[in-house]
């Protein structure tokens, strides 16, 4: 027997798979207006990652981190729009695929850079730390 948590991760993994997947589909129009590293068949950690984090907990991820946004509660609109370089998309159309940013999910960023999201996780740990708060800040590297 399927249990509920096992449904509920199959159905998470199943959308980011799909949502990458009509990206790369599209990607051959030359509308998007950035590079995009999808993450096809890394869908499993991002789906356990949303399980375990509250929405006020932070997240920082690589330049593949589609799926940790969306997992971690991301707008589709807003990253679609970003990726096409829209004012509507949730970087305002100015960091494209690589660079999410979405603070109404705490979603703090993804990065171009290989490694520099690890700073930027530390820094926001430090700043749970001084503010005494029960936070987390999950550095995703994947």
């Amino acid at each position: 027997m399927i249990s509920e948590l096992e449904k509920n991760l199959y159905g998470t993994m199943l959308r980011i798979r799909s949502i990458e997947e009509e990206i790369a589909r599209r990607y051959p129009e030359e509308k998007m207006r950035c590079p995009v590293h999808l993450s096809i068949g890394q869908e499993a950690v991002p789906a356990l990652f949303a399980r375990c984090v509250r929405k006020d907990d932070f997240a920082v991820s690589t330049h593949r981190g589609h799926a940790h946004y969306l997992a971690k509660g991301g707008n589709l609109h807003a990253m679609v729009s970003e990726i096409y370089g829209k004012v509507t998309g949730c970087s305002k159309g100015k960091g494209g695929s690589m660079h999410l940013i979405d603070l109404s999910v705490n979603f703090m960023g993804t990065s171009a850079i290989v490694g520099n999201s690890i700073p930027v996780g530390v820094g926001l740990a430090l700043s749970i730390q001084l503010h005494e708060s029960d936070q987390i800040t999950p550095i995703l590297l994947q």
